[in-house]
């Protein structure tokens, strides 16, 4: 449509009195035809409105049907049970929590809560956070007793499967069950004919409970990790023959008063053992070297070991013969010395030196100038670095003299990791797996160094990277190795620890969601 006025559409001019009339009489038929159109939009519409009516009609009940036929509905009970078990976490035990299976599968409809809940190996799995104790108040106390009914839930539909149970234990229960052994420690002491895997974290009171088991009592148990919270549990007036059941291939301890040669182990059906604490809490009493060489002497069959020694100064020499541990591939040992300045040459031969591994695979390191005597074989390699002196003791193991001070982990300590197209001969040319836990003064940088090089300049055998930052991120590596990450290459930087809650179902989890 054209009109005299173009030029001055969507301009500040003041028409005359004259150009008013004028205006008036062109916009008749346009207003006259604008309603014309407004009247057929709203007949259109009412058409619209009444064929989407009918539509969500009709879809409603085509797509009723559709679900009767669905695949899944034609799934024999068995293969669901399945793919509701593949569901579950691999890595660890479940957690009542439902925002993950099992209780999510039960949260969909009223078909997968009937299969959830009568599929026992669903819940044979079950990590316990007691409840800590924010204040002594009648709103805790009932939070308290309805965590204990969930875990008796819990376990009640498991039937009869073996059971993993994982329990962090609270130094302060409730003032109603103060005194006394946790209700959780008596949940599950009331399955330990069904005990598989079980790890315990708890007072010196509930430990004295579950040491007065007998083997006959868990006839069933291959995994046994207990851990001290405080207190010290009167372990000479028990026999500990819970430690003689007859399938128990993996044991961790980590609780004081307890003579450790003198555990009534089955030793040679060991591939793994820990006699060391994960945690600040009462200390294990450490071995001399000559116990520990007299312990690894009965386990033959070890896979993993990690042990605290703290030898005498003036201790005898041990004998010259070597003790070979032929599946040995992951020793992690923590030594103590009389004092934090004592010489190490007082303590290195005690024990390095009478121990042969040919399949050790994994070293953990706290001293960082032995990356260049690492032997090629190493595939994973963790530093941790809690204390600051480690020595080498012969290729793929460590050695730990614990202090008060932080070690640090540089980037000049990575570039002994770090190939060049100038030096592509670098120390573990087929490593696999490095874990740093954890560092402050390595940059983002510098890692993003390490990757693209270890992904490019030679044939790449990385497979995974996982650094543990105390502090905030300055850069994010992340878009520039997008393509080695879409590739299968992983990578866990983690800046913080994620604030867990007291009610929180993953406190003592390794792995809790942001």
């Amino acid at each position: 449509m054209t009109s005299p006025f173009a030029t001055k559409l969507g301009t500040n001019y003041c028409p005359l009195d004259e150009e008013v009339l004028e205006i008036q009489r062109l916009l008749v038929e346009p207003l006259s035809r604008l309603q014309e159109i407004d009247n057929k939009i709203a007949e259109l519409q009412k058409t619209i409105d009444k064929l989407t009516q009918e539509r969500d009609s009709v879809s409603t009940y085509v797509e009723a049907h559709k679900a009767l036929i669905s695949p899944f509905r034609r799934l024999p009970l068995d293969i669901i049970q399945e793919i509701f078990i593949a569901c579950l976490p691999t890595h660890r035990n479940c957690v009542m929590s439902a925002v993950e299976a099992p209780v999510l599968l039960g949260r969909i409809c009223s078909l997968w809560r009937t299969v959830s809940l009568s599929t026992p190996r669903l819940w044979a799995r079950l990590h316990i956070a007691e409840p800590k104790q924010p204040g002594q108040t009648p709103t805790y106390e009932a939070q308290y007793a309805q965590q204990v009914a969930n875990t008796i839930a819990w376990l009640g539909r498991s039937g009869v499967y073996p059971l993993s149970i994982s329990l962090e234990g609270s130094q302060y229960p409730p003032s109603s069950v103060a005194g006394s052994v946790s209700p959780f420690v008596e949940v599950i002491l009331s399955h330990v004919s069904r005990w598989q895997h079980i790890a315990i974290t708890a007072s010196s009171l509930a430990l004295d409970t579950v040491f007065s088991l007998t083997d006959n009592d868990v006839p069933m148990l291959e995994t046994l990790e207990i851990e001290q919270i405080h207190g010290r549990p009167s372990l000479q007036n028990v026999s500990l023959r819970l430690l003689r059941g007859p399938k128990i291939s993996s044991l961790a301890l980590a609780t004081s008063d307890i003579s450790l040669l003198a555990l009534p182990l089955r030793w040679e059906n060991l591939t793994s053992l820990r006699l060391a604490n994960q945690r600040a809490g009462p200390l294990l009493p450490p071995l001399t070297s000559e116990a520990a060489l007299q312990i690894l002497s009965k386990c033959l069959r070890l896979r993993t070991c990690q042990l605290r020694l703290a030898d005498r100064l003036l201790a005898p020499a041990l004998e010259e013969s070597i003790l070979e541990l032929p599946h040995l591939n992951s020793l992690n040992i923590t030594c103590i010395g009389p004092t934090i300045f004592s010489p190490w040459a007082l303590l290195q031969p005690r024990f390095v030196t009478r121990i042969a591994i040919p399949q050790i695979q994994l070293c953990t390191l706290v001293v960082l100038d032995l990356l260049s005597m690492l032997p090629p074989t190493i595939r994973r390699l963790r530093f941790s670095l809690p204390t600051s002196r480690a020595h080498r003791i012969q290729p793929g193991v460590s050695i730990v003299r614990s202090i008060d001070r932080p070690s640090p982990f540089e980037d000049s300590a990575l570039e002994a990791l770090t190939p060049s197209p100038d030096h592509p001969a670098v120390s573990c040319p087929i490593l696999q797996e490095l874990e740093i836990d954890p560092t402050v003064d390595l940059s983002d940088h510098a890692l993003l160094h390490f990757i693209k090089a270890r992904m490019t300049v030679q044939s790449p055998t990385l497979r995974r990277v996982a650094i543990q930052f105390q502090r905030e991120k300055r850069f994010d590596i992340r878009p520039e190795i997008q393509a080695f990450l879409d590739s299968g290459l992983e990578v866990s930087t983690r800046y913080f620890e994620p604030s867990v809650s007291a009610f929180s179902p993953w406190r003592g989890v390794k792995d809790p969601p942001h």
